[in-house]
């Protein structure tokens, strides 16, 4: 899976609806342009786009029509392991429906780009139910080196954002030439509170467990590593440097987007940023 040839001539796709609880598996070989749309009744809906030279990969969707304590929100699951030569991968998913007495307003989303001139991968899983988007990480496909999103090439973007349904919400952008990957091993957003958190301790982990490998970013070659978060009441940019946790709170007044968060780092050679978690509401 981990390994594509320069260029495919040709481009094979394979597409198995499961009805019984809605699932579709999509597989894909070749070199040229694919793109998907899983839509899971009203509850929840991904995007998925990627062309190149030589592309391969899967998507699995799955609406488990389950209705849990009859609130009329399914749980949908989504996901993605690809790699691609000369070329990107788009991945978006939406939060369409919830139990919103409880739960505040449905809108959560996620955005994942990674392109390059010469070989970019991603691999990312997103779950949806009747409470919340929570992306865990955990035990999910990774890309050859163990990451969620890594490129290498005389030019490469990596792009990963989060929002929650008032449009707050963070993102993570890597540039340049050489290499990059990006590792983010969880991630929420939910409607209550409108709150998102993107690789801050805790998400889906404990304490400080994952001490400097849940958020982290490599780099080599030249180029720029940026983080940005925006919300109406506070932000949290949290480190968790060896041995205790530390975190940075940005406040706001309560307005739109009045606690904004920009970090813009350019490097040349060998740079890593062990721990970019973030988090507000």
């Amino acid at each position: 899976m981990k390994k594509l040839l320069a260029a495919i001539a040709g481009l094979l796709v394979i597409a198995t609806p499961v009805m019984a609880q809605t699932t579709v598996d999509t597989y894909w070989l070749g070199g040229g342009y694919m793109d998907t749309t899983f839509t899971a009744g009203d509850d929840a809906h991904s995007y998925l786009e990627t062309s190149g030279s030589g592309i391969m990969g899967e998507f699995h969707g799955k609406d488990y029509d389950d209705n849990p304590y009859g609130y009329l929100v399914d749980t949908v699951t989504s996901s993605i392991d690809a790699i691609v030569n000369g070329g990107y991968i788009w991945f978006e998913n939406t939060r369409d429906d919830s139990k919103d007495s409880m739960y505040g307003a449905p809108g959560q989303y996620s955005y994942s780009y990674v392109g390059s001139t010469g070989t970019a991968e991603m691999a990312w899983y997103s779950w949806t139910n009747y409470a919340e988007m929570a992306n865990c990480e955990y035990a999910k496909p990774t890309t050859t080196n163990g990451k969620n999103f890594e490129a290498s090439g005389s030019s490469y973007t990596i792009n990963h954002m989060l929002m929650d349904s008032s449009s707050d919400g963070a993102q993570v952008l890597a540039s340049g030439s050489g290499s990059a990957m990006i590792r983010l091993m969880g991630e929420k957003a939910g409607g209550k509170d409108t709150y998102f958190n993107m690789g801050f301790l805790p998400v889906c982990g404990d304490g400080c467990a994952w001490d400097n490998k849940y958020a982290t970013f490599d780099g080599s070659g030249a180029g720029t590593f940026a983080l940005h978060g925006w919300a109406d009441n506070s932000l949290t940019v949290g480190a968790c440097p060896s041995g205790s946790c530390v975190s940075v709170t940005v406040p706001g007044d309560g307005s739109p987007d009045s606690a904004t968060y920009d970090l813009v780092i350019g490097y040349s050679g060998v740079f890593s940023y062990p721990d970019f978690g973030i988090k507000g509401n």
